[in-house]
């Protein structure tokens, strides 16, 4: 007699998450967050996942395309609620990492250079203030 068993639940394999933001922040781009790529284990690579900040929080859209009835279809999307909870969560920590990430700018970087410039003196004052005191 053959037990009744519980489906096994399918082993989630490793994800690989890369995030892209907007090039400009400063461009009003909607809801749009950024983008991502996944890759799933190392042998399915999902593009074009698309980070959107809705009314409950980020949310994630896999790809689409869009029907004859008008309607945006997802071009591939996980099959169980496990592998979805999985890809939606290593996605939104991918991007919270990415802006919480403390990055570096260059108009800062520029900022600080010319401060530091500005207090020490040039080197050819130095030696005009040499040849004023006779030094040679």
């Amino acid at each position: 007699m053959s037990e009744n068993k519980a489906p096994e639940t399918p082993k989630i394999p490793g994800v690989d998450v890369k995030i892209y933001l907007p090039k400009d922040p400063e461009k009003d781009h909607g809801k749009l967050l950024g983008f991502a790529s996944v890759n799933l284990g190392g042998v399915f690579a999902v593009n074009n996942i698309r980070i959107y900040n809705s009314d409950k929080g980020p949310f994630v859209s896999m790809p689409s395309t869009k029907g004859k009835d008008g309607q945006y279809h997802d071009i591939c999307c996980p099959t169980t609620k496990e592998m979805r909870e999985a890809l939606h969560g290593a996605v939104l920590g991918a991007y919270q990492k990415e802006v919480t990430q403390e990055r570096p700018s260059v108009r800062n970087a520029i900022k600080e250079n010319a401060a530091e410039a500005v207090s020490r003196p040039a080197q050819g004052q130095q030696k005009q203030r040499a040849a004023d005191k006779g030094e040679r």
